[in-house]
């Protein structure tokens, strides 16, 4: 059960983060061991809230992390080309401002956006296949909060000023 909710949470979490710029905001733990000891607790409560809340057979919890696990590396595969987009783009808008690559750029944008649109269709439709529609709900809401709780970790400092721009990397925490 521990392998199953671990591999949960990763699907979860990779889902979690891809929306919005999660990623992109939140900061590389590197060596700082505070920072390191939060994202495990992070993670363990996550992991707990998720068993908690939505109330999971174990029959369930193994076909959830199966599509959670199949729909977050199908968007994962999209990521990169989203990211080099937005860096084309910010090239763009400081650079040369070609109206003919910026055109070029938009539909390219559409083009992944249409895809992510309908690889979440796509999910949504394999999840009422495992779980209740109010589980499903409950499942969006909670990814949604978990990705503000990570999107708020490369918030600002209360002086002001940027967050660094890093990666925020995740492990299943052992032991639960």
């Amino acid at each position: 059960m521990t392998k199953v909710l671990g591999a949960l949470a990763v699907a979860v979490t990779l889902v979690a983060l891809h929306s919005g710029d999660g990623l992109a905001q939140v900061g590389r733990l590197g060596g700082n061991p505070n920072r390191a000891a939060m994202e495990q607790r992070i993670q363990r409560q996550f992991q707990e809230r998720l068993a908690r809340e939505l109330e999971l057979t174990a029959d369930q919890r193994e076909e959830l992390a199966d599509v959670l696990r199949d729909y977050a590396t199908a968007r994962a595969e999209l990521l990169p080309r989203r990211r080099a987009l937005g860096l084309e783009m910010r090239e763009l808008l400081e650079g040369d401002r070609s109206e003919d690559r910026a055109l070029e750029l938009l539909r390219e944008l559409r083009d992944i956006r249409e895809a992510e649109a309908d690889l979440l269709e796509e999910e949504e439709d394999r999840l009422l296949e495992v779980l209740t529609p109010i589980q499903v709900l409950r499942l969006q809401s909670l990814r949604d909060q978990f990705g503000e709780q990570i999107r708020s970790l490369g918030a600002p400092p209360a002086g002001g000023g940027a967050p660094p721009r890093r990666f925020f990397r995740f492990q299943i925490v052992p032991g639960f």
